[in-house]
């Protein structure tokens, strides 16, 4: 196999991860709100509640996501200078 391709195929994979990660989390933060009822203590301790779980779901996602960003950073370069590695060094066809 082509160490190229295997490359690519882990970039890919990599970066799709950290699509996916991305979407669900903006999908969580979507569901934050500003708003909190201050009219019965009830409905207020459960709705600072819920606010403090999904802030914690969130920030659950930021290390994966910095770790994914870095290691998708890391691969590109490793494949662009693989490539312009490979190309400087094979000859040029003969005419």
């Amino acid at each position: 196999m082509n160490p190229l391709l295997g490359l690519i195929a882990t970039w890919v994979l990599v970066t799709g991860t950290l699509i996916v990660l991305f979407l669900y989390r903006s999908r969580l933060e979507e569901k934050e709100t500003d708003w909190i009822p201050l009219t019965e203590d009830s409905r207020e301790e459960k709705a600072i509640a819920e606010q403090k779980s999904l802030e914690g779901k969130v920030h659950k996602f930021d290390r994966p996501i910095q770790a994914l960003g870095a290691l998708s950073v890391v691969l590109l370069l490793t494949i662009i200078t693989y490539w312009v590695y490979k190309g400087l060094s094979t000859p040029p066809p003969m005419p």
